[in-house]
């Protein structure tokens, strides 16, 4: 970085900026990342979602009592309000289910009856998973799904999201995904619910601001186009020609590449290996694994990029038959505890956040009169 008239100049994308000081998690370019000091490998072996959640809200695992405790207040806020689902079902059948989201969690703001910041922020975190789940059906008219009683977060948003029986392992991989959804440093969306935050506007507002954040291909919305890109291989064999074309032609893989992971994503290599399983426990065809690994090793062989969770996610999703529009909306009901983490973490030692910017265009112009532009 270089001064220039009192400000720092900044490199494109603020890569390798360090914007902010945190406590709630770090990735690292060697594949490592930790959930407030604890890597992610021996979360995803012990814990559950709800243990992941509370321990990035409040910096530590909860005791017996305080897990209860949390674990029912995200089942008794889940409720949402009907004239929510109006909202929604206004937007029609063509609507993005993150636009749907994103307007279901706007109008939260005006109908919560939780008024209190630390109920606001627990609504949209209990709110988040059904507004997910719902973000196809309601616009096209459909009745919406509603959590069923005594089931964890996780079991819930699966079996909303699917109506099918999911065997005990597919729901613990499934678990197990939402866990590394759930919280990745000062990534685009967490850095825009940072920057909302700054300006003290509440939750609802900063989580709408991370839905839109998060549409995009080169963040939330990579997991859909990774799972579009691997349908279009379909076999193993194709992997090496595939990939050829793109290089050649200049298009992006989805699903490759990371800014700060340069040998491998820990989240993508343990979302391999449940994959790898789900499709051995089920016997049959095992297509989708073998055209996931043999797109990987060319991506490797001609680019030493490697995958990135959205890779491995999106072809668990499709084996839980879970339509290919709602794996963005599942990154969110995930992420939103990582989002309010940080909103919190922003506001208690807050600044706005309120960048500089270096003009680089004309200077001195002399304005004209209408009739004297021309025609």
């Amino acid at each position: 970085m270089t001064e220039q008239g009192g400000t720092i100049k900044a490199p494109r994308g603020l890569a390798g900026v360090s914007v902010s000081d945190t406590r709630i998690s770090k990735s690292s370019p060697d594949g490592g990342l930790v959930y407030r000091g604890y890597p992610i490998g021996e979360l995803a072996a012990k814990a559950t979602f709800e243990e992941t959640a509370y321990l990035v809200l409040n910096g530590k695992l909860p005791t017996r009592a305080e897990f209860r405790d949390f674990a029912a207040s995200l089942a008794a806020l889940s409720k949402v309000d009907a004239g929510v689902f109006d909202i929604m079902r206004s937007l029609g059948p063509g609507a993005h289910p993150i636009d749907v989201m994103r307007t279901g969690v706007s109008a939260l703001g005006s109908l919560d009856p939780e008024r209190s910041r630390p109920g606001r922020e627990r609504s949209i975190e209990s709110k988040m998973a059904v507004l997910a789940a719902n973000s196809r059906r309601v616009p096209a008219g459909e009745q919406p799904r509603l959590p069923a009683d005594g089931e964890g977060f996780a079991d819930t948003l699966l079996s909303m999201l699917t109506q099918r029986e999911a065997t005990q392992f597919e729901r613990w991989v499934f678990e197990r995904v939402l866990i590394f959804y759930m919280e990745h440093d000062m990534n685009a969306s967490t850095f825009t619910v940072r920057v909302v935050a700054s300006t003290l506007a509440d939750p609802y507002a900063a989580a709408s601001a991370g839905l839109a954040s998060l549409k995009g291909p080169l963040h939330g919305g990579a997991n859909e186009a990774a799972m579009d890109m691997l349908l279009q291989v379909r076999d193993p064999g194709d992997a090496k020609k595939f990939v050829d074309s793109a290089v050649r032609e200049g298009k992006k893989l989805m699903g490759f590449g990371h800014r700060v992971y340069k040998r491998f994503d820990p989240r993508a290599r343990l979302c391999k290996q449940y994959l790898r399983e789900m499709v051995q426990r089920r016997g049959g065809d095992d297509g989708i694994y073998r055209v996931c690994d043999a797109v990987e090793m060319e991506m490797w062989e001609r680019k030493r990029i490697p995958p990135n969770l959205d890779y491995y996610a999106a072809p668990i999703f499709y084996l839980l038959g879970i339509e290919i529009p709602l794996y963005t909306p599942i990154f969110a009901a995930s992420r939103v505890f990582g989002w309010m983490a940080h909103y919190n973490e922003q506001t208690e030692e807050n600044k706005l956040i309120r960048p500089d910017s270096t003009y680089v265009g004309p200077t001195g112009l002399t304005y004209k009169p209408i009739d004297e532009r021309g025609p």
